[in-house]
């Protein structure tokens, strides 16, 4: 056989099982009752505000700028009569962004931001809810299981945590290095932190971080991901500005923005991600440094009955989805964890939380625990301790996945 013989042969094979791969996808989508679809077409109405200006990105993103008073969170119920918040205060340890360096790690809305009094909101499509939905029934089992085993074969986790009981968190950061992967449709892959606390009926989380999901974003690059429940993705929260709740105040960063993915080999392109509680509510920030992040917006705190105080657990890692005919998506950098070249290897560094006198901590390492739900050899995770003053506590994680990781 030829060798344009053999070629035209693979090629034909990898476009058949990505179409394959996306029809099971869309045939999930065609499986909507007439009241989901109604109730779909009212969240549109409701997500959906009249904008101010439209912004086209150069990755075809659609952003809306909304009256920053007009948007979707005060439309929740629980929200009526919440006053905005325009900015979190300091936190000993971090310094305020002024200067809009966040946007050195993001690709996107660079050299055009919203008019002053609005806010950027990417724009709400149907697929995107349907898809949404999709999205919290693969993740639901997660925290039904109480996010400590795996009992599901469509998900698998990593993660490290502190295992000290009755301890509270205020607040988590850590600096994560962002990949590219291939991730097809009907798949996730996360690098995020969550915050949890309640019990595993009442389950309220706040999780943030990268996200890789074509469902949602048509592609399989690195975005800026946010979600929220408080009754473990059963009926209540989402991903993003999805549905009515958290309250965006900058101007030029937003949920889905493209993360700069780092070079294998070459270079590690590192984000810092930071929520922190104030005034009862969650704030997330975003930015190259610690000392260096731009306030996103706020969960409120009134949304939940478990976090509106403080977090009883705090975890660093990655999540992977699929759908159940699929194979498993690479996690990180889609390469098994090593501590040998950090250029060639994900890693979340400078793992912190925030304590009960709001300042920040080093996570203990001799309390570290890590938990984990597939094989080694398709994902791990190690904890590489206390690596100096610029790295701080750094663990290694991720993995190439594949369909023998069920």
């Amino acid at each position: 056989m030829s060798y344009s013989n053999m070629s035209f042969i693979l090629y034909f094979i990898l476009v058949s099982a990505i179409l394959i791969s996306t029809t099971n996808y869309v045939d999930a989508k065609r499986s909507l009752s007439k009241a989901e679809e109604d109730d779909i077409e009212k969240q549109l109405k409701i997500l959906n505000k009249k904008p101010v200006k439209t912004i086209m990105t150069k990755i075809g993103d659609i952003i809306d700028c909304i009256d920053i008073y007009k948007q979707p969170a005060f439309d929740h119920p629980l929200l009526k009569d919440h006053k905005l918040q325009l900015a979190s205060s300091v936190i000993p340890g971090v310094i305020a962004n002024t200067n809009n360096q966040s946007f050195s790690i993001f690709r996107g809305l660079q050299k055009e931001g919203c008019p002053p009094g609005t806010v950027p909101i990417r724009r709400t499509t149907r697929d995107d809810l349907v898809n949404a939905k999709q999205f919290t029934k693969k993740i639901r089992p997660f925290y039904a299981n109480n996010i400590s085993s795996n009992t599901n074969r469509d998900y698998h986790f990593v993660a490290i945590e502190e295992a000290i009981v009755r301890r509270k968190y205020y607040g988590a950061l850590s600096s994560m290095s962002a990949h590219d992967l291939t991730v097809y449709p009907g798949e996730f892959s996360t690098s995020q932190i969550w915050i949890v606390n309640g019990p595993t009926n009442e389950i309220n989380a706040i999780e943030f971080g990268l996200i890789h999901d074509p469902s949602l974003f048509r592609d399989s690059r690195a975005r800026l991901y946010g979600s929220w429940t408080v009754d473990g993705h059963r009926s209540t929260g989402c991903q993003n500005m999805l549905c009515r709740g958290f309250v965006q105040i900058s101007s030029t960063v937003t949920f889905g923005q493209e993360f700069r993915p780092s070079i294998y080999g070459r270079e590690a392109h590192q984000n810092h991600f930071m929520v922190n509680l104030k005034d009862g509510n969650w704030w997330l920030n975003v930015g190259p440094y610690a000392h260096a992040m731009e306030p996103i917006g706020y969960w409120p705190g009134v949304l939940f009955n478990h976090l509106n105080g403080s977090a009883s657990i705090v975890r660093h890692g990655g999540f992977v989805g699929k759908t159940s005919r699929g194979s498993f998506p690479p996690m990180g950098n889609g390469h098994l964890p090593q501590t040998d070249d950090y250029f060639k290897t994900a890693f979340m560094s400078q793992m912190k939380y925030i304590d009960e006198a709001r300042v920040w901590l080093d996570i203990d390492p001799r309390s570290t625990e890590i938990k984990k739900s597939a094989p080694m050899d398709c994902y791990d995770i190690k904890f590489a301790g206390n690596l100096g003053e610029y790295w701080g506590m750094t663990m290694v994680y991720g993995g190439p996945g594949g369909p023998t990781c069920g």
